[in-house]
C-alpha cells in the first residue's frame, strides 16, 4: 500500500484569517490617520486666514486718526471674550466689525452683514477693545496712546477657534 504525502508547503485558511485581519486593522488606522490630517489641514488653512484678516484690521488701525469712532474706548480689554468652552459675546465689545466704518477692507473681503467670509465659506466675526488710559505730565493731561486688543472667532471641522492680538497705537500729537 502507497502511504499518500504529506503537503506541509503553503497557508491554512486560519493563517490567512489573521494576516487579513491584522492588515484590515492597519489600514483602517490609516484612513483615520488620513481624515484627521485633512481636517488638521482645513483648520491650519482657517487659522492663516484668520491672522491675515487680523493683520488687515491691524494696518487699518494705524490708518485711523487716534479719535476715531472706530477707535473707542471702554472699560475692559477683554470684553466680549468667549469663556472656557463658551461662545464670544460681541455686543459686549466696545467696537464690532462694520463694513461701512472700513470701506477698504470691505473692498477686500467678502461681507456678510458683521461678518467676513474667505473664500472657502467660512465666516469670521471680530471684535475689538480700546483702552485709552491718560496720564498726567508736567500738569498737563494726555493721551499718549491706546492700547488695541482685537478678536477672530470662527468654526471650523475641529470646533470653534479664535484668536487674539494686542497692539498699541500711538497719538501723534505735536507738542
Amino acid at each position: 500500500m502507497k502511504q499518500m504525502k504529506q503537503n506541509s508547503g503553503g497557508f491554512t485558511l486560519i493563517e490567512i484569517m489573521v494576516t487579513l485581519l491584522v492588515l484590515s486593522i492597519g489600514v483602517s488606522a490609516m484612513a483615520v490617520m488620513q481624515v484627521r490630517a485633512i481636517k488638521s489641514n482645513q483648520n491650519a488653512f482657517s487659522r492663516s486666514d484668520a491672522n491675515f484678516i487680523a493683520i488687515s484690521f491691524l494696518e487699518e488701525f494705524k490708518r485711523l486718526p487716534f479719535d476715531d469712532a472706530g477707535l473707542t474706548a471702554g472699560n475692559n480689554l477683554d470684553a466680549g471674550k468667549a469663556p472656557a468652552g463658551g461662545n464670544p459675546n460681541p455686543a459686549a465689545a466696545d467696537n464690532q466689525f462694520n463694513a461701512a466704518g472700513f470701506p477698504a477692507l470691505a473692498n477686500l473681503f467678502q461681507i456678510d452683514g458683521t461678518t467676513i467670509i474667505d473664500g472657502a465659506g467660512r465666516r469670521y466675526t471680530l471684535f475689538w477693545n480700546v483702552d485709552k488710559t491718560p496720564v498726567n505730565f508736567g500738569g498737563v493731561t494726555y493721551t499718549p496712546f491706546c492700547t488695541i486688543r482685537l478678536f477672530v472667532y470662527w468654526n471650523t471641522l475641529l470646533g470653534p477657534n479664535s484668536i487674539s492680538i494686542t497692539t498699541i497705537k500711538f497719538n501723534n500729537l505735536e507738542a
